[in-house]
């Protein structure tokens, strides 16, 4: 992760607990879309924050 904000961090950790929930309760489908949409919004805010104005530190 290229910004340290303890809000996304812990939007993430909400996601992969909920794929771990799906994974362990034998919901493998759900679990894989959680998975993918997870990394998907997590590479996109990255990518967002690299293009941001750096005129303040994250």
């Amino acid at each position: 992760m290229m910004c340290d904000n303890l809000f996304f961090k812990i939007v993430w950790v909400i996601v992969y607990g909920i794929t771990a929930y799906f994974t362990f309760t034998n919901q493998m489908m759900m679990a894989m879309y959680w998975m993918a949409g997870g990394m998907f919004a997590q590479a996109v805010v990255d990518l967002i924050y690299h293009f941001w104005p750096k005129q303040r530190k994250c």
